[in-house]
């Protein structure tokens, strides 16, 4: 119940800060785009995109959700509610993974006019935000301002994405594999295409294994960063 409570609250924080409305003109910006190019071009296009923007949003929209909490001292109260920091956590990633999926799925739909294999697109947008989210997060917790957040933001994520290397054809690398790019890149291009059950194995357990370990991060990141500061009143 406190985790309901907490994803409704952060949903009328991102209302009340333009959040839905910006991605709504985004949408709509880029469903014009689509249909007017080459199918075979905007299907090679959407998927970047989708990766890209709505998919990635929540590193950048945690990062601002985040120092504007600080902001406004949010954080000196937080805890003494009965809010645990796990549940904290879970709500910001599902607040901002929903209109992730939203924003996804219409690009799609309304572009091309369906999804080839919804589940996997699903869980491929839904894996890379929760994944984005709280990979921002451990860099938000750390920032002093949103100013720092955007000069680091770029640095703390280009090892993560250099798998894109290799979906633009510029090279490859096996270690592409560890990175959590490869497999985002997999599963939300089945939205266009059947991927074997081999490729579909991989994207699913390789994101998984990503989002636990970048949860344990940053759950001790904000431990340590935040609750542990609050409490001493710094």
């Amino acid at each position: 119940m406190r985790i309901l409570q907490a994803v409704k609250y952060d949903i009328k924080f991102q209302f009340r800060h333009g959040f839905y409305y910006a991605y709504l003109l985004l949408t709509i910006l880029y469903i014009f785009a689509f249909r007017l190019m080459p199918i075979d071009a905007a299907r090679y296009a959407a998927t970047v995109i989708v990766f890209s923007d709505p998919a990635v949003m929540g590193f950048f929209f945690i990062g601002g959700i985040v120092l504007l909490e600080k902001g406004q001292n949010i954080y000196q109260s937080l805890f003494v509610t009965p809010l645990r920091v796990h549940e904290y956590l879970i709500a910001k990633a599902v607040s901002l993974t929903l209109l992730s999926t939203i924003t996804s799925f219409a690009i799609i739909v309304l572009s091309f006019g369906r999804v080839e294999n919804p589940l996997i697109f699903l869980l491929g947008v839904v894996f890379t935000s929760v994944l984005f989210t709280l990979i921002g997060f451990t860099l938000a917790v750390r920032c002093k301002n949103i100013n720092q957040y955007i000069i680091i933001s770029p640095l703390y994520t280009i090892i993560f994405m250099l798998p894109m290397l290799e979906y633009f054809g510029l090279t490859k690398s096996w270690l592409f594999n560890l990175l959590p790019a490869k497999p985002s890149l997999i599963l939300i291009k089945a939205a266009f295409y059947n991927i074997t059950f081999a490729d579909t194995a991989f994207g699913i357990i390789a994101l998984l294994i990503w989002c636990v370990i970048s949860y344990v991060w940053a759950k001790d990141w904000f431990y340590k960063y935040i609750v542990l500061r609050a409490g001493d009143g710094n």
